[in-house]
């Protein structure tokens, strides 16, 4: 089975759970840049509840399209030394921040200039100390794909949900979703295998 995804930042758990069991992920990047989506922002839980970390990118002007692997990320901003604090601030407290922290640290030292491939680099994170095996492809042109597009969305209420696990600040504002993978790998390590393929059954049939 093949599975169209749009590459986005520390991709959330739904989009993961679809992923778990596609033979092959074809990346799209071909179409235009939209505001206000998974390719640049993601959420984590927060000490004050849901927090969004958005990546910012160099804008090219009103009215102007641009496609979506031609977009660079705005480094006149210390964004990336602030996403690295706000993800230790909320997770250093989980049972498996501290396991991945190392690595997580090393990845933020290596950003390339095109969000694009930013995105291909976190989800590669995700799924390697996931172990999860995917085969990957790209489109050749844009392909307008229903899926891509409702788990791309940012906004709105998510068409999809995910059963509950355990969460940092959950006593205090209960099971938040959708989050970024981050979240999934924090609390649960090495078993965030298992929850997904759970979760990629449960949606399947939903």
């Amino acid at each position: 089975m093949k599975v169209v995804l749009y590459p986005s930042y520390f991709s959330d758990v739904i989009t993961l759970s679809f992923a778990y069991s596609a033979q092959t992920i074809i990346w799209e990047g071909h179409g235009n840049y939209v505001k206000q989506t998974y390719r640049n922002r993601c959420y984590i839980a927060g000490a004050n509840g849901r927090l969004a970390l958005n990546v910012p990118v160099v804008h090219t002007g009103k009215g102007f399209s641009i496609p979506y692997k031609e977009v660079q990320i705005d480094y006149s901003e210390p964004w990336a030394d602030n996403h690295l604090k706000s993800i230790h601030s909320a997770y250093n407290s989980s049972p498996f921040y501290q396991y991945y922290q190392d690595d997580l640290e090393k990845l933020f030292s290596e950003i390339p200039e095109l969000l694009y491939h930013w995105n291909l680099k976190t989800f590669d994170f995700l799924i390697r100390n996931m172990s999860l095996e995917l085969n990957f492809e790209e489109t050749t042109a844009f392909k307008n794909d229903a899926l891509a597009n409702n788990l791309i969305k940012a906004k709105g209420k998510p068409l999809y949900s995910v059963d509950h696990y355990i969460q940092v600040f959950r006593e205090k504002y209960g099971f938040l979703q959708p989050l970024c993978g981050l979240d999934l790998l924090f609390n649960l390590g090495p078993s965030s295998i298992a929850y997904l393929k759970s979760q990629n059954k449960r949606l399947r049939h939903s």
